[in-house]
Order: C-alpha cells, then structure tokens, then sequence
C-alpha cells in the first residue's frame, strides 16, 4: 500500500564527512541532567495549560463508537503543540521495557476492558466470575487505592477482613470471550506483549491466569511505562521501544487516548465490562490476519481502514 507519490520524496542521505566531537563539546553528566529536569518542566507546564476531561471507558461501546472516536480525537487535537518528548527524558519511563528484536510485527494488547474486566467497583458482585485473582498490595499507600486505572475514578481495591493484615488484594475477574484461542492464534503472526496502564503487582496477576504457561505474552509493560497526562488519562507512547519501527507495532487498546501520540499505530476495540455476546475479539483477530500480518506499513492500513488522521485533520479545520 505504499504510495508512488512518498516514493518521489524519499531522498538518500550523503554523509560527505564525519566530524568527531572534542572532549570539551562533550556535556558533562550534570549539563545533560539539569537539561532533562528542564525539558520536563517545561513538559508539565504544557500540559497544565491544557484541560481536558477524558471520556469515560463506558462511552466506548458498539452503538456509542463513532461518537467516542470523534469526540476523543477532538480532545487529542489539543496535544498536539505539547513536547512529548521532552516527557521522553524522564528515565523512570524506559524501567522494565525489553528490548524488542524480532523478524515478526509487534502486537500490543491492552489489559483492562480490553482482555477482561476487573470488577473492583462490584457492580456485578451477584453474577458468576470466570475467577477471582489475589494479589499483593502495593508498597505505596496512593497505589493501594488506585491499583487499576480505566478512567472510573471509583475503580479501588477491595480487601477482605481477613487478608488486611497480609495486605492481599482480591477481585472478580471476566474474561472476554474467545481470549485464549485469540492468543493462541495471533502468536502465529506476531510477538505479543502487555502494555497495561495498571500497576505491575494486578497485572502481572491477571497475566498469569491469561497465559500460565508463560507461553503466549512475551512482553510486559506497566503504569510507569506511560506518561501520566495531568493525573487525567496515560498514554502509552510507543516512542519507548528504542529500536522498533513503527512500521511494525500495533497496540489494541480500548481508550483511544492510550494511543493518542501515535494514532495509526493504534486499533481501538469497545469496552468489555460482562458482554456474553461480545465478538470484539473475533474481528480483530480476522483484521489482524487479513491486513496487518503483512502489512509493510501498519499504520497506513490502519489510515485506510479507520480514517483516524483524516478526522483528526478535519476536526483541526473546524476550530
């Protein structure tokens, strides 16, 4: 799907000749930390200057999905002016992230309401869960109150009486339907990892029922590994991964706004909460190995098939 037109504007670089820096041009390890710390202040000054209320998950649903994608793209307009990757400085951001070396495409799976859902507010405490996880609380007492974030600011940890004193979480878990034969499958086209906006002590539990075997996730990515915009949304910036092309990573995830900084990167898929029904799974399986197994470029089939930037663009124009 490459387009002739690119083609006539790619030009070769000619390196004529190479310069090699003095010692003196060489910045010191202080210089190149004072400059990070500004370049992050400068990236939160940013941010703070812009509002933005996200959408509720809940508004991402099958009938609801055109209005959720051109109201979250209105939003993400906004960002467009802000150094991101001055955010990209922060060293905390790369704690954990593997070093992504294969001949296959990199698939990127969203955890929450993505795969399953947690049941941390009970809203469905009366109907039968596919199973409860247990996991360890959280070294700080923030996190202890904010395991699992989705943008349900009522999202908290339940513990039970007699696991206060261990300080063991549990919760009721759904699993979406078809999860392990979607993971089965697409381990055949691509290497697959997590990258949740959770915290790693939840995840890594939820992970462990998903996959047991340690089979089918290869990769883990956690909360810190997002940039936290404004205590409002996370982005998962895929600029993290050092050596990937982003020719040939796709991340599904549920929020729109997890891949705001790179939009054609991004499949969005509808909130799952208890939907026996669901087939959400089944599409995307069908779209990954139709079109983006072997796609040269993801996120020109992802422009084709979702039109992401094009609304974008013609929401810019409207301003």
């Amino acid at each position: 799907m490459a387009s002739n037109i690119k083609k006539l504007f790619q030009k070769s670089l000619k390196i004529d000749s190479i310069y090699k820096e003095s010692e003196n041009d060489i910045p010191s390890s202080n210089e190149i930390s004072n400059s990070r710390q500004s370049h992050l202040e400068e990236f939160k000054r940013q941010s703070s200057s812009i509002c933005i209320f996200p959408l509720n998950i809940r508004e991402n649903y099958s009938g609801n999905y055109g209005r959720y994608i051109e109201k979250t793209l209105t939003h993400i307009s906004e960002l467009q002016n802000i150094k991101f990757e001055y955010a990209l400085e922060d060293p905390t951001l790369y704690d954990g992230v593997p070093n992504l070396s294969s001949n296959k495409k990199i698939l990127l799976l969203d955890l929450d309401e993505t795969l399953i859902h947690a049941d941390f507010d009970e809203k469905y405490v009366n109907e039968k869960y596919d199973t409860i996880i247990k996991f360890k609380a959280c070294s700080e007492e923030k996190e202890r109150n904010d395991i699992h974030v989705d943008n349900e600011n009522d999202s908290t940890c339940s513990v039970s009486g007699e696991e206060e004193e261990e300080m063991i979480h549990s919760v009721g878990i759904f699993v979406r339907n078809g999860v392990h034969e979607f993971l089965e499958e697409v381990n055949k086209y691509f290497d697959v990892g997590i990258f949740t906006a959770s915290v790693k002590e939840y995840a890594d539990a939820v992970i462990s029922f998903l996959d047991p075997e340690n089979k089918l996730i290869k990769y883990k990515l956690y909360r810190n590994n997002c940039i936290n915009f404004n205590d409002s949304f996370m982005i998962k910036d895929l600029r993290i991964f050092k050596n990937v092309d982003l020719r040939k990573i796709i991340l599904i995830d549920n929020s729109m706004y997890s891949f705001a900084l790179q939009i054609n990167n991004g499949i969005l898929i509808n909130s799952f909460f208890n939907d026996k029904n669901d087939t959400e799974l089944n599409n995307a399986l069908e779209y990954l190995i139709s079109y983006i197994a072997s796609a040269e470029d993801v996120r020109e089939v992802n422009e084709e098939f979702f039109n992401f930037n094009q609304i974008l663009n013609d929401l810019k124009k409207c301003k």
